[in-house]
Formats: C-alpha cells, sequence, structure tokens
C-alpha cells in the first residue's frame, strides 16, 4: 500500500543526499554550499530542509505499511478461529487487529472536540480592562485581600469587588 511519490531528478537527489552527508558530519553551510555546488550557504540550508522532509516522509511512509504487513498477518492467523471456530478472543483480536488498522490508515471519524474561543473584536474598550486588571494587581502588590464574588464585566469575565 505504497503512497504516490514525486520524482527528484536524480542530479538533484545526489546533490541533496550530498548536502545531508556533509551536514551530519558536522559541515558548516558554507562549506557544504562550495562542496556541492550551490552559489551560497542559503541554497545548501534549502536543499537540505528539501532532504530531510523526503526522508522522514520515506520513513514514515516504510514503517506505516511494515506495520500494515504485521497487521495483516496477524489478522489471517486469526480470521479462521474467529469466523468459522466462533473462538470469542479470536474474534476480540480480530476487532482489535481492525481498529488499529483503521486509526493507522486515519479511516475513522474525527473526534469532536468542543474549544471556546474569545477573540477581541473592538467592541468594548480594551483601556478600561487594562485599567481594571493593573487596579487588581496593585490590590495584590499591597495584599489587600480580593473579594471575587459576585460581578461579571461586559466581556463575560469575573471580576472582583473592590
Amino acid at each position: 500500500m505504497g503512497t504516490k511519490k514525486r520524482s527528484v531528478p536524480p542530479e538533484q537527489f545526489d546533490k541533496e543526499n550530498q548536502v545531508l552527508e556533509l551536514r551530519r558530519a558536522g559541515e558548516t553551510w558554507e562549506r557544504i554550499a562550495r562542496a556541492v555546488g550551490y552559489a551560497n550557504a542559503s541554497g545548501a540550508q534549502k536543499a537540505y530542509q528539501r532532504v530531510v522532509i523526503r526522508v522522514q516522509k520515506d520513513t514514515v511512509d516504510e514503517i506505516r505499511d511494515l506495520e500494515l504487513d504485521r497487521l495483516d498477518r496477524l489478522q489471517r492467523a486469526y480470521w479462521t478461529p474467529a469466523i468459522i471456530e466462533r473462538d470469542k478472543r479470536a474474534a476480540e483480536l480480530v476487532l482489535k487487529i481492525m481498529d488499529r488498522r483503521a486509526k493507522l490508515l486515519g479511516i475513522d471519524a474525527p473526534n469532536r472536540i468542543q474549544a471556546e474561543v474569545i477573540t477581541y473584536d473592538g467592541s468594548h474598550d480594551v483601556e478600561s480592562d487594562i485599567e481594571r486588571i493593573i487596579g487588581l494587581l496593585d490590590q495584590m502588590d499591597t495584599r489587600s485581600p480580593l473579594s471575587l464574588e459576585a460581578g461579571t464585566s461586559e466581556a463575560g469575565t469575573i471580576t472582583a469587588d473592590e
């Protein structure tokens, strides 16, 4: 189950791999640029970024394919006992294997997350909020007790009684 890969021209592929090896060896960007034939250090850095992304993606794809193969083998081993012999434990394992495969491939429905976002839209005076907060901080500095009972600002935040 491979993924479609964009092909890199062989010359670019070789240069980028040289950049990767030289950087792994501890060379500076300037030295790498000169050694590989880039005009400046920035070219070497960009080549490095491209090759690292490609190597990481290839590695992830290979690991995913390996895990899918393992899951397939496990499922084949437990399928007959689960279906033909009606082995409850084998059926549970098959379901767990199928669940793991669905997660690995991202085919499960996403989890719903409810989040609250508070944004400033300019509908109230920020300056007065800042002054109010400074006042509260000043009260804390003088160690006077704050009463955090009752009171909600226009923005819906809890305010301290003074």
